[in-house]
């Protein structure tokens, strides 16, 4: 160490001192303020720990929505100390905006110190989301001298639940569910120590004060009742419930958001059985494997899908099949990717050894809202499951599991929910007030304040009154924390749908305006909504169905967003438009879109098509072809999710769904059992069908045909957009049909071919969950704009 850098840090005689004998004129002394999810995640220890690293004093605290810091020192050590706070967070901090600024030295400062918290007036708590288990909980778990040795509901300040435990604000555990269990003297210590993992972590608990855990056989009339020694008694009903699965029984466990579903994923007795009393034939189910190697295994994980994996946010990752896949056929049938996960909770790390893979499905039947309750459990999943493995937390928000794509050496959202979830999306923007309902299918919704965006967790599709139950509960919930009512609903343009006509309700009875967004209009809105610092104004939006301006179904569509009112677009270009007889029906039963699509291009569907709908009646068949001809009861549509349809079932691959996009994954899935590129292309629609239709009455191989479709299309696309753009230009990509990883993937790599830059989802889905967001957006502007 240099001597002018050891004289400076020696008090000197002469000018002022600061008390820890630092010179005062060499000093200065800077404010940082931080807003986000601060509160509740340990960062007030955190940044005392950093501080320890620099030759500064000066204090952090805290308020109701920000952390607030006072650093004074040499201007380098205070700059570097700023940055360690920003960049250095705790697990679950998330930090949306700060502010730095200038105060006057002060003299005599001894150390670096925690302050009280204080209240902001009108400020509320932003939520933290669900996380994942942490390592260092892990390690409390696994070692045999440690209290909480193999305890299921270990927790700390960097996991465990949040959201799904927390009923109103602030964020205080007399106002969460863990209210009803009193801490003990020893959890207590640790709460108040500021030096300890658990300082301040609400869900805390051990053997001694936590929740209750049982093993309930279906049909049950009253819980099993433990013997005095809890740590006994939660180990038998942890041993009884491996028992039942390994002997192929299905249970139904209750994790940090709501039930799951489970059983022995390699069993295809235990799954047939499950999917049967489920009613779910066709749909794939998400599968939990023991440990990161168990996964790979039976997954291709990159490194990116690695660390979402074992990260915080543990999601569903949807990967293609491994070489060494063996789980039963009925896991995923007629595909081969495999939606896959790691044990996020504690009780999970217990029920699952490091080889094991279990099925891991949401506890719900057919079109209902998660199961959440033990009641709701006891009364909705009996007739599925053999047994409960049940506790006493209650869920005050239920949580689904969130879903990722693996997509080349990345990951996209498709369903955006626990670990992620009430995170917002800065939007920038006054103190404005807008619930944005969401969409139809896939539901979440999205109240804005503070130039923030806050989407719901998932809800799921509002075709049942329970899910419409339970999508007015959580907007309740969100209002109720926000402490806001809102000032503008903004609905879909589809008049058909349940969140449409609720929005225009609570119009009515708040005294506010309805905007209503067309359908595809908000998806690229919400694209944009993710990348406001960037130029963006072209958006490709393919999906399966939206109400269009002109009272048709669009789904194929090059949008083209005004700069400087993105309220107002223009449809550029659209896929041609078929027509599917029968409207809705032909979107379960595809085979319907391939005789519209026939039909459209002049061929005979009778040879086309009617050899291969086997489940529909000569009635049936004989009505389609009615409508065909004369146009009555036939809806126009320019959806690229019924072109897939339509392609699937003239192919022979899936004439009728059980499950939403059942027939374009299929035939995604064979595409993939192509050897070969196909680098087809094709001018138009017209010649695709043409060289599909040469390709049957050839017997070409169905792998390859579907793969030339795939590669077909995505020229027609990239030339159609690279026709209307002109320069090039910044490009999204939303809808849907961006969920197919060979169409996305050819697309991506023609545009950029063709000097486009092409911009994807990060945030939220590109499928419905992430409408909202682009809703949500368009009420924020529409008040700017004044309009």
């Amino acid at each position: 160490m240099t001597g002018w850098f050891l004289a400076f840090l020696r008090p000197l005689g002469g000018p002022p001192k600061a008390g820890n004998g630092y010179r005062l004129d060499l000093m200065i002394r800077r404010q940082l303020t931080l807003t986000g999810v601060v509160q509740g995640v340990g960062f007030r220890p955190n940044v005392v720990r950093l501080a320890a690293q620099f030759p500064i004093t000066g204090f952090c605290g805290n308020d109701d929505n920000s952390v607030f810091i006072e650093a004074q020192g040499d201007p380098e050590s205070v700059a570097a100390f700023f940055t360690a706070v920003r960049t250095d967070l705790p697990p679950l901090a998330t930090i949306l905006i700060w502010r730095e600024s200038d105060l006057a030295v002060v003299p005599n400062e001894p150390a670096f110190t925690i302050v009280a918290s204080r209240r902001a007036v009108g400020a509320i708590t932003l939520l933290p989301p669900d996380a994942a288990i942490c390592p260092d909980c892990q390690a409390d778990m696994n070692d045999p001298a440690n209290r909480r040795y193999h305890y299921p509901f270990t927790t700390c300040t960097n996991c465990g639940p949040r959201l799904s435990i927390i009923k109103d604000v602030p964020y205080d555990r007399p106002l969460t569910t863990m209210a009803d269990f009193p801490m003990c003297d020893a959890c207590r210590a640790e709460y108040e120590d500021a030096h300890d993992r658990r300082f301040h972590a609400q869900p805390i608990s051990c053997y001694d004060c936590g929740p209750n855990l049982w093993l309930e056989p279906s049909g049950a009339e009253a819980p099993p009742q433990h013997d005095d020694d809890r740590r006994t008694g939660f180990a038998q009903a942890i041993a009884g419930a491996v028992q039942m699965l390994r002997d192929g029984k299905i249970l139904a466990v209750k994790g940090i958001g709501g039930f799951t579903l489970m059983c022995d994923a390699r069993n295809a007795d235990a799954v047939a059985t499950l999917r049967a009393r489920k009613r779910r034939p066709g749909k794939p189910l998400a599968v939990m494997a023991g440990s990161l190697a168990a996964a790979s295994r039976i997954a291709d994980l990159g490194d990116l899908p690695r660390q979402l994996l074992s990260g915080r946010e543990a999601p569903i990752v949807l990967a293609p099949m491994s070489d060494g896949y063996d789980l039963a056929p009925q896991v995923a049938p007629g595909l081969d990717d495999i939606g896959i996960m790691l044990p996020y909770t504690p009780l999970h790390r217990l029920l699952l050894g490091r080889d094991d893979v279990l099925v891991a499905t949401s506890a719900n039947s057919s079109s209902r809202p998660l199961t959440f309750t033990n009641e709701d459990a006891r009364r909705d999943l009996s007739h599925i499951v053999d047994a409960f493995l049940m506790h006493d937390r209650g869920i005050h928000v239920p949580v689904e599991d969130s879903v990722v794509m693996a997509f080349g050496g990345g990951a996209e959202p498709i369903r955006r929910s626990r670990g992620y979830a009430p995170l917002p999306v800065f939007l920038g923007g006054d103190d404005r007030c807008v619930l944005a309902v969401g969409a139809e299918l896939k539901n979440t919704f999205a109240l804005t304040r503070d130039g923030m965006a806050f989407m719901s967790a998932h809800i799921g599709d509002m075709g049942s009154l329970e899910t419409q139950a339970a999508f007015e509960r959580s907007v309740d919930q969100m209002l109720t924390a926000h402490r806001r009512t809102p000032r503008l609903i903004v609905v879909d343009k589809h008049p058909g749908y349940a969140t449409h006509n609720w929005g225009l309700r609570q119009g009515e009875r708040l005294d506010v305006p309805v905007l209503e967004v067309q359908h595809h209009h908000a998806h690229a809105l919400s694209l944009l909504a993710e990348n406001l610092t960037q130029p963006l104004g072209w958006f490709l939006v393919l999906d399966g169905t939206g109400f269009g301006d002109d009272g048709t179904i669009w789904g194929g569509e090059l949008l083209h967003l005004d700069a400087d009112n993105p309220l107002s677009f223009e449809r550029a270009w659209h896929l041609p438009g078929f027509g599917l007889p029968g409207g809705d029906s032909a979107i379960r039963h595809p085979w319907k879109s391939a005789a519209g699509l026939a039909f459209e291009y002049g061929l005979d569907i009778a040879d086309r098509v009617a050899p291969r709908p086997a489940a529909a009646g000569v009635d049936e068949w004989a009505l389609v072809q009615s409508q065909l001809r004369s146009g009555f009861g036939v809806v126009r549509t320019t959806s690229t999710g019924r072109l897939f349809d339509a392609v699937a079932a003239w192919l022979g691959v899936c004439q009728t769904v059980t499950y939403e996009a059942q027939a374009a994954m299929e035939l995604e899935a064979v595409a993939r059992r192509c050897p070969h590129d196909h680098d087809v292309d094709c001018a138009d629609v017209a010649g695709l069908v043409e060289l599909l239709d040469d390709g049957l009455n050839r017997a070409t191989p169905t792998p390859c045909l579907a793969r030339m479709f795939h590669r077909a299309l995505t020229h027609l696309l990239a030339r159609a957009v690279n026709s209307a753009v002109v320069e090039p230009s910044a490009v999204g990509l939303t809808g849907g049909v961006f969920a197919n990883r060979l169409l996305s993937s050819y697309l991506a790599r023609d545009l950029e071919q063709l000097g486009h830059k092409v911009v994807r989802h990060q945030i939220v889905p590109s499928n419905d969950g992430g409408l909202a967001l682009g809703q949500a957006l368009a009420g924020v502007v529409f008040g700017e704009v004044g309009q």
